[in-house]
């Protein structure tokens, strides 16, 4: 199986972590949602991120999910 790529991005070592992107680009991760979220919001972001859970190489894909507040 093919690392996981956003961009032409390897995310394999955030595999099995919550990562959020903006534009492309890996902005925070963590292992837990909600700790993601508090980093997330810490940064004060200019643009909303995407957050998704990173598949660990023995996992299937997931879905990409925008979370809005």
């Amino acid at each position: 199986m093919s690392a996981m790529t956003i961009k032409g991005k390897n995310l394999e070592r955030y595999a099995g972590k919550w990562v959020a992107l903006v534009d492309g680009r890996v902005v925070e991760s963590a292992a837990e949602l909600p700790i993601l979220m508090r980093k997330i919001k810490t940064k004060r972001l200019k643009r909303r991120p995407s957050v998704f859970l990173v598949p660990r190489k023995d996992e299937g894909p997931y879905v990409l999910i925008t979370i809005c507040d």
